[in-house]
């Protein structure tokens, strides 16, 4: 493994590196013994069932009628099996081979949320907030012992979804950021709430960054910050748009930095745009500028979600840094491809002063004389960051 893609791994994109800087408790957890005890206890005694839904034509919106139902708390292994159930549903005819899930959770091990996040990232998979009633269960909320049993007795059901009542809540939250395109019924709630113990600023530090990836405006995670951890409250409509928690349109997150280990020193941007035909799926893209021991100059780091057309026959990439042009096509993963390089600090300033990024795209090779698209990461704010960022990068070339 080269020098450069040890530090994309380290600084953003890799789920296992990233969650190693998860404290191991919730970030629920409570300084007291007692406490903790009790909260651990209401996850084990209501773990997350997964389930493939089958309801009446339009059941889950227009021409669906299959979706995944995540029902209970973020117990430790959800994550697990949700990745052996989806390996389970690739194996079936899905309906336009979009996965849907949808959520009804009070929350639980954040850590668990997070992997789950990444997990429906990887899967391109839409998500959203409701319940999942199958038949030979009663409406009631939550579901009762009975109706839970029948739930976890097989994979497929017969089902309804309702949204009243519906609730996405504490670590939940974090899950669902995760998918490529969110929606929140209007009938549905999402809660949030702080979290407790002694390295919570670590575990929302962490989040921050985490959410950004996923192109969700950390504004969210103070916002979390503010509610008393025995409390709850609801995010409006404006503040899910705001945050960019609902995929409802273009959406662009403030620039975040990350400081990780001693250092190491990272700068990140998302910007959500619609994909697909319709418009109707949503496609993330995340630049980075980092500095590490690992490697000790400025390096760029460009991130794309890929749509399952790109992926076949995927784009090619320019970059565009004050006067500088740079080849971004590179051979993409299974959902997504990334590049990094080194770039100097004249680079970095033509780029601020003209006011950002700018990523050319075209996706049909045979028509690169027209114009391509150009995605423009705004470079507003970032000046008050790059003193910090040139800083580490000198510090660390001077030990190299």
């Amino acid at each position: 493994m080269t020098r450069t893609s040890i530090l994309v791994m380290a600084a953003i994109f890799v789920m296992a590196a990233a969650l190693s800087w998860m404290p191991a408790i919730s970030i629920a957890a409570s300084d007291d013994p007692k406490e903790l005890e009790r909260l651990l206890a209401k996850v084990r005694s209501d773990p997350m069932i997964f389930m493939f839904a089958t309801g009446e034509p339009n059941a889950c919106g227009r021409g669906c009628t299959e979706w995944i139902a995540a029902e209970g708390e973020f117990d430790d292994g959800a994550a697990q099996r949700l990745r052996e159930f989806l390996s389970g549903v690739e194996n079936r005819k899905v309906e336009n081979r979009k996965l849907l899930i949808f959520f009804n959770s009070d929350g639980g091990l954040v850590s668990q949320a997070v992997q789950i996040g990444w997990i429906l990232r990887e899967n391109r998979m839409s998500a959203g907030v409701a319940r999942t009633v199958p038949e030979g269960c009663n409406l009631g909320s939550p579901p009762t012992e009975a109706c839970r049993r029948l739930m976890g007795s097989k994979r497929e059901h017969k089902a309804r979804l309702y949204f009243g009542a519906a609730r996405c809540a504490s670590a939940c939250v974090y899950a669902m950021v995760g998918a490529s395109t969110r929606h929140v019924d209007p009938a549905a709630n999402v809660r949030i709430h702080s979290g407790m113990g002694q390295e919570i600023d670590k575990t929302e530090n962490f989040l921050r960054r985490y959410v950004v990836t996923m192109g969700v405006d950390p504004a969210l995670v103070d916002a979390a910050a503010k509610i008393p951890f025995r409390s709850f409250r609801g995010l409006s409509r404006g503040e899910m748009e705001q945050f960019g928690f609902e995929t409802r349109g273009a959406h662009e997150t403030p620039w975040f930095a990350y400081h990780g280990p001693p250092e190491e020193f990272l700068l990140l941007k998302s910007i959500t745009l619609a994909a697909g035909a319709a418009g109707d799926e949503f496609r993330t893209r995340t630049v980075g500028l980092a500095c590490g021991p690992l490697h000790p100059r400025i390096r760029f780091i460009y991130r794309q979600e890929l749509t399952t057309k790109e992926s076949r026959s995927p784009p090619m990439l320019r970059a565009k840094l004050g006067d500088s042009l740079i080849d971004l096509t590179m051979d993409p993963n299974k959902d997504s491809f990334e590049k990094s390089f080194d770039i100097e600090p004249r680079q970095l300033h033509g780029a601020i002063e003209s006011g950002g990024f700018e990523i050319a795209e075209t996706l049909d090779r045979a028509a690169i004389k027209m114009a391509p698209p150009v995605v423009k990461f705004s470079t507003s704010g970032l000046w008050a960051e790059i003193a910090a960022l040139e800083k580490c990068a000198s510090r660390n070339n001077s030990h190299d």
